[in-house]
């Protein structure tokens, strides 16, 4: 033991830059370790993004649009496509999930433990109801895209969307043409549409409990751990 230890101080007191640096980085990739779920949340979050804004013919991401009784809705996606116009809601739930379109709460299953939410489609009901309101030529449509692998054992409702289900519109609405009617609506929303009081609107899509978020406790802690550690070599 008393061998290891003088091995180490050696090697300590011969190499002091490289005991500090690379302590340095050791020290970086463990927090990059602790945060590696939120980091993969964020990479995913920004393909999604970049995926939604390649869809359909143009899109709205994140606005807020008035529900005609003083009041706004927060609207996460909102999708043109030569067809329709899509109110898209995303879900980052995992594992399994047991859902009809009827019922009020579905249920997620990941292992042996399971967990309930409220129905995503009735959640969109409102809001398809008052964008409808707000157009004179087209028919608005609500899906719930589903990331995160999750998979529908017992069937999904038609409603509920994948990943390659998206990409698939990318491919089928890249050359069509917008008729006038559906642009004329497309229009008016565009104008409704607003980013300014989104703290203010009923978003009720936003899917927070599903997202890790970054842990900023570890990393306040480790940032402190660095910066005492680098101090601490520079001094002496």
């Amino acid at each position: 033991m008393s061998e290891l230890f003088l091995i180490t101080e050696n090697f300590m007191t011969n190499y002091p830059e490289i005991v500090t640096w690379g302590g340095t980085a050791i020290l970086l990739l463990l927090g990059i370790a602790l945060q590696a779920t939120s980091i993969k949340e964020s990479i995913t979050e920004w393909k999604l993004n970049h995926l939604l804004k390649t869809v359909g013919k143009e899109s709205l991401h994140h606005v807020t649009i008035p529900d005609g009784m003083d009041g706004n809705i927060f609207i996460e996606h909102l999708i043109l496509t030569p067809k329709e116009i899509v109110l898209l809601g995303v879900k980052k739930y995992r594992g399994l999930i047991f859902a009809a379109e009827k019922i009020d709460l579905w249920t997620q299953v990941i292992g042996n433990k399971s967990y309930k939410f409220k129905n995503p489609l009735h959640q969109l009901e409102a809001d398809v109801l008052t964008l409808n309101s707000q157009v004179e030529n087209s028919k608005i449509v609500a899906k719930v895209l589903f990331i995160n692998g999750s998979q529908f054992p017992k069937g999904k409702p038609d409603n509920i969307v994948f990943i390659k289900d998206v990409k698939q519109w990318r491919r089928n609405y890249r050359v069509d043409e917008i008729p006038d009617a559906l642009r004329t609506d497309w229009k008016r929303l565009s104008e409704l549409a607003s980013n300014d009081e989104l703290s203010n609107a009923k978003g009720v899509l936003l899917d927070e409990e599903n997202t890790s978020g970054l842990n900023m406790y570890a990393l306040i802690s480790m940032l402190s751990l660095i910066s005492f550690w680098l101090v601490w070599r520079l001094m002496y």
